[in-house]
């Protein structure tokens, strides 16, 4: 278990060859403990523990051929803790890995990929999204990339993070974290800021990370006015698109829909499990709005849809690998009651065949 500075070094320094899965860049973020194989130099698992429960960070960082050897030194590691080991939103590459090593696995989503070069948005299919486009642009509206480490705009960092602030106002909690990024104005790092201006101010933004073993970008998070101006989104994610094609950059993703099952097959996944997350993350307030949130990426037109997964160790699926993953993506916004509620949520679903509804009308009368 390593948190060093020169740790996380180390890790940068792998991502830059290794760095696959999208949210890869966040590993780096403090909350984040790092798993070295013995003798291996080129691997690594980033890993947060909450509830018992070892939650790996997305794929290994390393040669993939490595995975097996890695992952399975990673699990003793944890048996020997008495830690469950879990891996969140992995790629198929990693998942495969899992389940020849015998770990219980299923889909929790979908991520869009945008093969950045040739990318058009003509035909009848696009309509709605330059209709929304051209309405932005009579608005005033302009996008450009924000370069703080060349030149700081100090009212431009003032309006991001009220941005931020409102959106946290909004939601009724503070930024998530583990594989969700920040800002992190004062500390970019390799981030690309990309904003919508009008007159000078800006209405929105969002904040891409490096997916450098795809030559990709991340689209890791939008903040936007509360109020924000017709087609401000579309016409933001459109002409950053745009931007990072002119930039060289082959792939770009808006991350995954959460419980998406629209284009990859999803292989044995438990009907009881699927209900337990979507009441979880939905019914409780976690992760909301899945189809709009499906929908919106939807409507830029991906070039493919790649399925990501959870994977545990022992195999049989546990509660409390919900509590963990609600632990790990916002720390201070789970209480006891959120924890009694996922309790009567596993409970109604696997013993009393309920549906999500009767769930959440008992969740509401307690």
């Amino acid at each position: 278990m390593i948190q060093t500075e020169d740790a996380r070094a180390r890790v940068a320094l792998l991502l830059r060859q290794y760095g696959y899965q999208s949210q890869s860049y966040n590993v780096l973020l403090p909350d984040k403990s790092y798993f070295f194989p013995e003798g291996d130099s080129q691997s690594v698992i980033a890993y947060v523990v909450r509830a018992g429960v070892a939650l790996g960070a997305g794929d290994p960082i390393g040669d993939p051929s490595r995975f097996p050897i890695v992952i399975t030194e990673f699990r003793e590691f944890c048996r020997g803790r008495g830690w469950r080991c879990c891996f969140q939103s992995v790629t198929e590459r990693c998942e495969e890995a899992l389940q020849g090593l015998g770990f219980g696995s299923m889909k929790i989503g979908e991520e869009p990929i945008f093969q950045l070069q040739g990318l058009s948005w003509a035909g009848g299919r696009f309509k709605d999204l330059r209709r929304d486009m051209r309405r932005a642009m009579k608005q005033g509206l302009a996008v450009v990339e924000y370069r703080p480490l060349e030149r700081r705009r100090i009212e431009w960092d003032g309006e991001m993070v009220e941005l931020s602030q409102s959106w946290a106002r909004f939601k009724g909690s503070g930024e998530f974290s583990f594989l969700i990024g920040k800002p992190s104005i004062n500390d970019p790092g390799e981030r690309k800021y990309f904003v919508a201006i009008r007159e000078d101010h800006i209405e929105a933004f969002v904040v891409c990370t490096p997916v450098h073993a795809r030559n990709g970008v991340y689209f890791d998070l939008m903040r936007r006015r509360e109020k924000p101006l017709s087609g401000t989104a579309q016409f933001l994610i459109a002409e950053s698109f745009r931007l990072l094609g002119e930039q060289g950059y082959e792939m770009a993703t808006l991350g995954t829909a959460p419980l998406a099952n629209e284009h990859v097959e999803d292989h044995d996944q438990s009907r009881f499990i699927a209900l337990a997350m979507e009441v979880t993350f939905n019914y409780l307030g976690y992760f909301h709005r899945y189809k709009p949130l499906y929908q919106f990426k939807e409507q830029f037109g991906p070039s493919s849809w790649e399925a990501r997964y959870l994977a545990y160790w022992p195999p049989r699926f546990h509660p409390g690998i919900l509590y963990a993953l609600l632990k790990a993506y916002d720390p201070t916004g789970v209480s006891g009651k959120a924890r009694r509620q996922l309790r009567l949520v596993w409970q109604g679903i696997r013993w009393l065949g309920q549906t999500p509804k009767e769930l959440l009308d008992k969740i509401i009368q307690r």
